[in-house]
């Protein structure tokens, strides 16, 4: 166990496999017929049963959605064909064929030239940096200005290494390791280490972790030139914590409530991004999630079971709003985690913040919590593909 989210699953486990219904002859561990504490017997019978018991476990054992075996799938055939790419040759295989170094000046300068220009804090709207009574910049102002700064030093990284490596391949500077290392990950379609190290945790391939940033960087540029967005793409940050905690600070200012006095509900709103009408009075729209495990169910509004092949679905737009800490948020919710990749795991940082984990968001529904804790259910900020 290393956090609250480990406990929290091995309690769920635990609650249903040790319950005073375990000594009923017709309790069922899980959905499957097979799985269930045995009559009073000998021993002789209850090694019986568990030999009878299947060598490959169904997920519906662990309380998975069947869902989890694409999912288990998929990562096992990434792996294998991640394991072949790394083996294969650097050199042209047939005659006429593009060599490495053509492959990799090719998609240098692709990449370059589809890159978005650096983010000019000079020429922001009037209400993005706007001070308050007191002549502070607003809480969202100073965070949005920090995202800009963030995402500049990633963009001069990669002008600056793409710039170099194609050089390094025409012969003009010298090809270090650095960059005969970025030109193997190039190969192999993986995002380059010194990019990741300037980056944001992310385990999309090359082409569409490309896509992912140029997406993040449109966003930040509407917010600077055209003011606070109606919704705000969570997924678009470097720190969404300090999002969520700018936006309550927000409202905290504007109501004069210490911020340790306030929490965000959740609101889960009957529309996705394209339909929003327009940005709360109090609180913020945030989108861009993806919920995994789980799906929303937009006529009874509350969380229930995947469809048959879709693991992972794109979620609505959510509302935070700002209410009393003393208000039981989690009431008739399940507690989901919001994470920003799949690998739900991460270290903390030099902030004290996870680098993966961003916080619970109130989800409702009508099983018991445990349910959607043994399902794995949660909230991602962005997909692997």
């Amino acid at each position: 166990m290393t956090d609250d989210k480990d406990v929290a699953l091995i309690k769920a486990m635990l609650r249903r496999c040790f319950c005073p219904d375990l000594m009923n002859d017709s309790y069922r561990l899980s959905k499957l017929d097979h799985y269930y504490a045995p009559s009073e017997g000998t021993l002789a019978e209850t090694k019986a049963y568990i030999e009878g018991l299947p060598l490959d476990e169904d997920p519906e054992v662990f309380g998975l959605h069947p869902n989890a075996n694409i999912a288990f799938e998929l990562k096992t055939v990434g792996d294998f064909t991640e394991t072949i790419l790394m083996m294969q040759p650097r050199v042209a295989s047939a005659a006429g064929a593009r060599t490495p170094d053509e492959i990799t000046q090719d998609l240098c300068r692709d990449i370059a030239g589809r890159l978005p220009p650096q983010l000019d804090k000079e020429k922001a709207h009037p209400s993005v940096f706007a001070q308050t009574e007191t002549g502070q910049v607003s809480s969202l102002g100073v965070f949005v200005g920090q995202e800009i700064d963030r995402f500049n030093v990633l963009l001069h990284v990669m002008r600056t290494s793409l710039d170099l490596l194609d050089r390094a391949i025409q012969g003009t500077v010298v090809m270090s390791m650095e960059l005969e290392a970025m030109m193997n990950y190039f190969l192999d379609k993986r995002v380059p280490l010194m990019w990741e190290k300037a980056g944001y945790p992310s385990l999309k391939p090359l082409d569409a972790w490309v896509l992912d940033l140029i997406g993040r960087v449109e966003f930040l540029s509407g917010w600077l030139h055209e003011g606070n967005p109606n919704s705000f793409h969570l997924s678009a940050f470097f720190f969404p914590q300090g999002f969520m905690t700018a936006a309550l600070q927000t409202y905290a200012r504007k109501t004069k409530t210490p911020i340790d006095a306030l929490a965000f509900r959740t609101v889960v709103k009957e529309f996705m991004v394209e339909n929003v009408p327009g940005a709360p009075d109090d609180g913020v729209h945030i989108h861009g999630m993806f919920l995994q495990g789980a799906k929303w169910d937009f006529t009874r509004r509350c969380v229930e079971d995947s469809d048959p092949g879709k693991g992972i679905i794109p979620f609505p737009v959510v509302w935070l709003e700002p209410v009393s800490v003393n208000e039981n948020l989690e009431a008739g919710c399940f507690n989901c985690p919001l994470y920003k990749t799949s690998t739900r795991r991460g270290e903390l940082s030099t902030t004290g913040h996870s680098t993966n984990f961003i916080g619970y968001l109130q989800l409702p529904t009508e099983r018991p919590a445990d349910y959607w804790v043994r399902r794995g259910a949660a909230l991602l900020t962005m997909t692997d593909d």
